[in-house]
C-alpha cells in the first residue's frame, strides 16, 4: 500500500484532480438511488407522466456525468503512471548493464529476468484502473453519510459490514505474502530448468540426462500447482466471502427496514433507495476483495524490484592516459570470489613495459581468466593494486580504458543484433567498409559475403552457434574497432585451425609493430617465443 501513495503523492496536481473528479463521479452515483426514492414517493402516488419523465431525463443526465467524470480521471490515472513504469524499467536495465561485472557474473540470469518480471508485475496491479479503483473505496463513505440522513441505524449497518469486509479483505492480503514469495521462488527453479533445456541440448541428449531433468521439472512444476491452486482457493474464498457479504447485508437491510417502515418512520420507496446506496458502498470493497493476490504479487515485486539498487554500479568518472603505448604493474595483488575457501591470488606481483609482452601461462583453475578480467577492469582486486603507466587503475575511467584496450575473451559472446550493429555499438564511427576490414584482416569476409543479408544478418544465441574459432577472431575483429595501447589476449588462438590461428599471428605482429603492450594468456609456442617476459600462475611468480 506505501507504493501506492507515492504513486499517488509523486505528481500531487494530478492526484488532486482525481480526486476531484473522484468526488463529483460519486455525487453524481448518488442520483440513481435518489431517483429510485422520487419515482416511488411521487410519482407512483400522483401517477403525474410528466414527474417520471423529468426525474428519468435527470438521471440519465445524472448517469452520463459520472461517467464522463470517471473516464477523465483514468486518463489523469495514465498521466500519474506512464513515465514512472517506463523510467522503472530504464532504471532496471541501466543497472543490470552498468552493474560492477562480478555481481551480475554471481547471479543466475533467471533472478535477473526475474526482476524485469517483477517491474510487469508493479504495472499490472498499480495501473490506470486499479489506481482509479483504490480512490473510490473513500468515498464509499459518501454512501454511507446519505443513508444517514435517511436512517441513522441502516447507515450504522451498512458503516459496520464494510469496516469488516475491508478488514477481513487486508487479512487475506497479509496471509498471502508468504504463498506469493514461495510462488515465485519455484517460479525462478522452473526457469532456470527452461534454460537448461533450451540452452544446453547437446549436454541434455549426448549425457542422457533428459530424465533426471524431466523428473526435477515435474517435481517442481507439482509444488508450483499446488502452491498456485493455494493462492488462487484463498483468492475466490475471499471474493466469495465478500459477495456473501454483500447478499446478507441487502437482507439485513431490508428486514430492519422493513420494521422502521410498519413503524411509520421510513417509507418504502426510502428503503429501496437505502438498499441501492448500501450496495454502491460495498461495490469498491468488492473490487478490492479481486485485488488481494495482486497486492501480495505488488510486495513480493516491490521488494524485489528495491533490491536491484543496492547492486553496485561502475563509477564512470577516473582518468586518461593519453599514451599510444602504456606499462602496466601489478603489486601485491590479491583476488577470491565470494563464498570460495581458497583466494584465487595471493600478492601477486607482475609488471610488463610499455610496448612489451608479458606471457601468463599455468594450469586450469590457476586464474588465467580471472586476472585477464582483472585487467580490463572487469574485477577489481582485494587487495594490492594494478598500476598503468604508474596511475591506480581503479582511478582510470572505465569508458576510456574500455576503448583503449584490445580485449579477447576466452569464451566470447555478442548481442543478439546484427554483425554490423555487434561492431557499432562498442564504436559508431566505424563505416560498413571499416568493418569489412576488420573481417578481412581475421579472414571472416565469407561470413557476410556470402549471405544474401550481409552485414545485416543476425547473430542469434550470443553468438554460440559459432564455431569456437570462429567466435574468437569475430570478437578479436571487434577488439580492434579502437587503437588499443594494450593488448590483453585469453588464449587467442585456441579452437583454431591453422589458418585461423595464422590471422591471429598476423593481427598480434601488427600490434607489436603499432608498440602495442601485450599481455597473452596462452601455451601457444608461436606465442611463447615472441614474449618479453612470462609469469607462470601455477607458481604465482614472475619468470624473466
Amino acid at each position: 500500500m506505501l507504493d501506492l501513495f507515492k504513486i499517488y503523492f509523486s505528481k500531487p496536481f494530478i492526484f488532486l484532480e482525481m480526486v476531484i473528479l473522484s468526488l463529483f463521479a460519486n455525487i453524481f452515483a448518488l442520483i440513481t438511488p435518489i431517483f429510485v426514492i422520487l419515482v416511488f414517493n411521487r410519482y407512483i402516488s400522483s401517477g403525474v407522466d410528466a414527474t417520471l419523465t423529468t426525474l428519468a431525463i435527470g438521471a440519465f443526465i445524472a448517469i452520463i456525468f459520472e461517467f464522463l467524470f470517471r473516464r477523465a480521471r483514468y486518463h489523469f490515472a495514465e498521466k500519474l503512471i506512464e513515465q514512472r513504469f517506463f523510467e522503472q524499467d530504464k532504471k532496471l536495465y541501466d543497472i543490470v548493464t552498468k552493474a560492477q561485472y562480478l555481481p551480475i557474473y554471481s547471479t543466475e540470469p533467471s533472478n535477473l529476468r526475474n526482476y524485469f518480471g517483477m517491474s510487469d508485475v508493479l504495472k499490472t496491479v498499480y495501473s490506470a484502473s486499479n489506481l482509479s479503483l483504490f480512490l473510490d473505496v473513500p468515498f464509499a463513505f459518501l454512501f454511507i453519510v446519505a443513508i444517514y440522513f435517511i436512517s441513522p441505524i441502516l447507515s450504522i449497518i451498512t458503516l459496520i459490514f464494510i469496516l469488516v469486509t475491508f478488514f477481513l479483505t487486508y487479512g487475506f492480503h497479509m496471509g498471502l505474502r508468504k504463498s506469493v514469495g514461495d510462488e515465485q521462488k519455484v517460479r525462478n527453479i522452473r526457469s532456470q530448468l527452461i534454460d537448461t533445456a533450451v540452452f544446453s541440448p547437446a549436454t541434455i541428449r549426448a549425457f542422457d540426462t533428459s530424465d533426471s531433468q524431466n523428473l526435477e521439472w515435474e517435481k517442481h512444476t507439482q509444488i508450483f500447482q499446488n502452491i498456485r491452486n493455494y493462492i488462487s482457493n484463498r483468492q475466490n474464498r475471499i471474493q466469495t466471502i465478500v459477495r456473501s457479504c454483500s447478499s446478507v447485508l441487502t437482507v439485513i437491510i431490508i428486514s430492519v427496514g422493513a420494521t422502521i417502515v410498519t413503524k411509520g418512520a421510513l417509507d418504502i420507496g426510502a428503503l429501496i433507495g437505502v438498499n441501492i446506496l448500501a450496495a454502491r458502498a460495498l461495490l469498491p470493497i468488492i473490487g478490492l476483495s479481486q485485488q488481494v493476490e495482486s497486492w501480495a504479487r505488488a510486495k513480493e515485486a516491490s521488494r524485489t524490484v528495491s533490491a536491484i539498487n543496492k547492486i553496485p554500479v561502475v563509477n564512470p568518472d577516473g582518468t586518461g592516459i593519453n599514451k599510444a603505448s602504456v606499462g602496466v604493474e601489478l603489486r601485491d595483488v590479491g583476488f577470491s570470489y565470494p563464498f570460495a575457501h581458497v583466494p584465487v591470488f595471493d600478492r601477486l606481483n607482475v609488471s610488463v613495459g610499455s610496448g612489451e609482452i608479458l606471457c601468463v601461462y599455468g594450469g586450469n583453475g590457476t586464474g588465467k581468466t580471472t586476472l585477464a578480467k582483472m585487467l580490463c577492469g572487469l574485477l577489481q582486486p582485494d587487495g594490492g593494486k594494478i598500476f598503468v603507466d604508474g596511475i591506480n587503475l581503479q582511478q582510470v575511467a572505465p569508458k576510456w580504458w574500455s576503448n583503449k584496450t584490445i580485449y579477447l575473451p576466452q569464451e566470447p559472446d555478442f548481442i543478439n543484433d546484427t554483425f554490423r550493429n555487434n561492431f557499432l555499438t562498442y564504436n559508431p564511427d566505424l563505416s560498413a567498409n571499416d568493418i569489412h576490414q576488420l573481417l578481412e584482416q581475421l579472414d571472416l569476409l565469407a561470413l557476410v559475403d556470402e549471405n544474401p543479408e550481409g552485414l545485416d544478418q543476425k547473430i542469434r544465441n550470443n553468438g554460440k552457434r559459432l564455431s569456437l574459432g570462429v567466435r574468437r577472431r569475430l570478437a578479436l575483429a571487434r577488439a580492434l574497432c579502437h587503437d588499443g595501447v594494450l593488448a590483453i589476449l585469453d588464449e587467442p588462438t585456441e579452437g583454431m585451425d591453422p589458418k585461423g590461428a595464422s590471422t591471429v599471428y598476423n593481427v598480434m605482429n601488427g600490434l607489436v609493430k603499432k608498440k602495442c603492450t601485450m599481455i597473452v594468456f596462452s601455451h601457444d609456442r608461436n606465442i611463447v617465443r615472441g614474449a618479453h617476459h612470462f609469469l607462470n600462475l601455477g607458481e604465482n611468480k614472475k619468470l624473466s
